[in-house]
């Protein structure tokens, strides 16, 4: 009989446990995430080193800059939600664009590469961030991946 109102409760905390259903969290994409108290208003979110990867860890449009973009721009999205912010809330971008740089010598952005990645952003961001930055680079982490984004966000 003791058995039976110990084994009762337990039996009955296990079947409560499994009926609750609980909102899938979004999986964090392949940057980094560093969040400061996002639920107060005025404290930031760093989303850094977002690269074109889908949650596989594929990349996604080898050599094809607009495609890496999106799919960049998606992985910001999904990691800004894990943590209730949206793209609204993006005050500062920081693209960093793979060009064929010279070593030594200094290297701009070109302005197409420059156009495709605006054009991409522009459909992500109905206002564009206070402060925008870009900057080329020789290499990001593989030789065909040709951006990586970095966005601060304040709530």
């Amino acid at each position: 009989m003791k058995l039976l109102f110990f084994l009762l409760p337990v039996l009955l905390l296990i079947a409560c446990g499994n009926a609750q259903t609980a909102e899938p969290q979004p999986q964090i994409p392949s940057g980094y995430l560093y969040k400061v108290e996002p639920g107060i208003p005025g404290k930031s979110v760093y989303v850094c080193g977002e690269r074109p990867f889908d949650m596989t860890g594929k990349l996604v449009g080898p050599d094809n800059l607009e495609q890496q973009t999106i799919q960049v721009f998606e992985n910001i999205k999904t990691a800004l939600k894990t943590v209730n912010m949206t793209m609204a809330d993006v005050t500062q971008i920081t693209y960093s664009i793979k060009t064929n740089k010279t070593p030594g010598l200094p290297s701009k952005v070109d302005v197409a590469m420059m156009t495709q990645v605006s054009n991409v952003a522009s459909s992500y961001l109905a206002v564009p961030p206070q402060i925008i930055d870009s900057k080329a680079v020789g290499q990001i982490i593989r030789d065909d991946v040709l951006i990586e984004i970095e966005v601060i966000a304040v709530k």
